[in-house]
């Protein structure tokens, strides 16, 4: 009935240890640990339940997919795009294959519901008088106002800029973030009921507690771009920095380009604005960077995608001055570079070499060192939070993201007087083989346009077909906590039993995984080793039973079962009762507390969730 690649789930334990466990004369080497939540749900910043929604995708429940995501992340098409998904890179199914494509996943439910209507209040969202004001309209200061709104406040956002949207409008290419996917999620999220001022600068937090703001989230970002500080950099014509040389060729002010253009950093903004300079028509396009690839904090994809671009890479190359004719730029003067110890972020240090200095010809020259916030944020009165990049400097969306909430929930806390709610671990002992027994999948693929295309600014990256997201989706391991998946099914592979074990006072709940056994009432003999000997126990699955004679066919049950395991049956003409079907039935008990005459029960010998755990 079982083979080797059982998985047990189990709500009680007191450490880890390796057990035996024999079970129909096989005996499989298990061990047991603790675990408290899914492995790519601890991974996202922001808390996303990952397993959740793309679960839901798998059964094809796209809506709900989506409802799961917008959760925790009110900007899912964006994040579906430009996501570092560091959620991926915690994905076991990356031991066996590859990681299950979860930014792809998000992208796919997000564009299915882009042209659904607009986010409401639901109608028991309270009406607290207290204004709150955000400055800065990115992904952290959206975030938090989208949390602030749904808690009831009134809500304010205050931007500098003649559009919302931040560094995602003026950092992100529209090949890689289309325009308009950033205006119908940002509308989604005005359309709660919050107030946007455009071009409305503020230089100083405090004037807007004395505007009679009850508080404000302070997170205008990191708009001003750092200086290599060599001689000439301020003077002379054909060097810019990246953030104006992308917004200037987004606006249309920067149409064509010529010559060899190079790029000074390694950064992601390094990255876009190489792919730009290329799509303007510059000849050939350098990125010098100090260290080698490995060390380069762009994302790898985006990488790849330059080089396939025709983009072309110095690495070990330090700028040490300009060259010019006259009051233009003419070249860069370099210095080969080797690694040395790290330094404060970790990566080893580039080291000049001495007598390797050189001279690379160049028409323009686009620094992109960072960015750090162009407003002091200094000695804050009480009543600020600061977040999103003036609160760590330039980070992901995620990131900005999960600061968004992190300031909301502090500003309610800080007007409420109330503690900061502690988030729910789901203890669980977790009773694996050693080895996974799954079948290799290949990892889907995004379609994208090829290069003979792409010379404007048209998305490279198309979405997943709905029959490729179902199959990729379908690749999950569904690790972690079994409620996280949200819809239990009579697909899902893990199913409630209970684990009786000789002399123990209670049993335990177990959780059976990557097999679809034959529900019924019927036990399974089962033998635990450890060094105390041999153990037996019957694993026996939790079902319930209707007694008929109390049963007066109201259907209620039937209406609360997500397995569609409970039908009403004629038992004498014109009077109904509830049948379970057995082979159906997952032992969550919703049905029990919607009887009114408690006809509907655990069946002899179960035991319930709510006494187990």
């Amino acid at each position: 009935m079982m083979g080797s690649d059982l998985l047990f789930r189990l709500t009680r334990g007191s450490s880890d240890r390796d057990i035996v466990l024999q079970l129909e004369n096989e005996e499989i080497e298990v061990h047991i640990s603790r675990i408290s939540d899914s492995p790519c749900r601890i991974g996202c910043p922001a808390g996303v339940n990952v397993k959740g929604y793309v679960g839901l995708i798998s059964c094809g429940e796209f809506e709900r997919a989506l409802s799961v995501v917008r959760e925790r992340n009110p900007l899912p098409g964006i994040c579906g795009r430009v996501c570092t998904h560091p959620c991926e890179s915690e994905c076991r199914r990356g031991e066996i294959d590859e990681p299950v494509a979860i930014r792809q996943l998000k992208r796919f439910i997000a564009d299915y519901a882009l042209n659904s209507p607009p986010a409401v209040l639901p109608e028991t969202t309270p009406k607290l008088q207290k204004r709150i004001a955000i400055v800065g309209s990115g992904p952290a200061g959206l975030t938090a106002a989208n949390d602030l709104r749904r808690m009831g406040y009134e809500v304010t956002i205050f931007e500098g800029q003649s559009q919302p949207g931040g560094m995602l409008v003026w950092g992100i290419p529209p090949f890689r973030l289309p325009r308009n996917v950033i205006e119908e999620e940002i509308n989604s999220i005005l359309h709660l009921g919050i107030r946007l001022e455009l071009n409305s600068r503020i230089n100083e937090p405090a004037q807007l507690l004395r505007a009679g703001f009850a508080a404000v989230f302070w997170a205008p970002g990191c708009q001003q771009s750092i200086k290599l500080g060599l001689p000439l950099e301020e003077e002379l014509g054909g060097i810019i920095d990246s953030l104006t040389f992308l917004r200037k060729s987004y606006q249309g002010e920067i149409r064509e380009l010529n010559g060899r253009v190079l790029i000074i950093g390694g950064g992601d903004s390094a990255v876009d604005a190489a792919r730009v300079a290329r799509r303007l028509g510059a000849w050939e396009v350098v990125i010098v960077y100090r260290r080698t690839r490995a060390e380069m904090p762009a994302a790898e994809e985006e990488v790849q995608a330059a080089l396939e671009e025709g983009v072309r890479f110095e690495f070990l190359t330090q700028p040490v001055g300009f060259i010019s004719q006259g009051v233009r730029l003419s070249g860069l003067r370099c210095v080969r570079c080797q690694l040395g110890e790290p330094d404060t972020s970790g990566r080893r240090k580039p080291v000049p070499i001495l007598g390797s200095e050189f001279i690379i010809d160049a028409n323009l020259v686009i620094t992109a060192l960072g960015q750090q916030t162009e407003i002091a944020t200094g000695d804050l009165p009480a009543g600020v939070f600061v977040g999103g990049d003036a609160a760590g400097g330039p980070a992901t969306v995620i990131d900005a993201i999960a600061s968004g909430h992190k300031g909301a929930n502090a500003i309610h806390n800080f007007l409420t007087s109330e503690l900061p709610d502690e988030q729910f671990a789901r203890e669980e002992f977790e009773v694996q083989t050693a080895l996974l027994n799954v079948i290799r999948i290949n990892r889907a693929r995004a379609q994208v346009i090829p290069l003979s295309r792409r010379r404007g600014f048209e998305e490279i990256e198309k979405p997943f077909t709905s029959k490729q997201a179902i199959a990729e989706a379908q690749r999950c391991l569904r690790c972690g906590p079994c409620a996280e998946c949200l819809r239990c099914s009579d697909t899902c592979p893990r199913q409630v039993w209970q684990l009786k074990i000789t002399k123990a006072k209670e049993p335990l709940l177990v959780r059976v995984h990557g097999i679809n056994p034959v529900r019924g009432e019927q036990g399974v003999m089962v033998a635990i080793k450890d060094n105390d000997g041999v153990i037996n126990g019957v694993l026996t699955p939790l079902v319930v039973t209707v007694e008929k004679i109390l049963c007066r066919g109201c259907g209620y049950c039937v209406k609360v079962c997500p397995y569609q395991a409970i039908n009403l049956i004629e038992w004498y003409p014109e009077v109904k009762t509830a049948r379970v079907d057995v082979t159906r039935c997952r032992g969550c008990g919703n049905c029990i507390p919607v009887c009114p005459t408690g006809a509907v029960n655990w069946s002899k010998g179960s035991l319930g969730p709510n006494e187990g755990e």
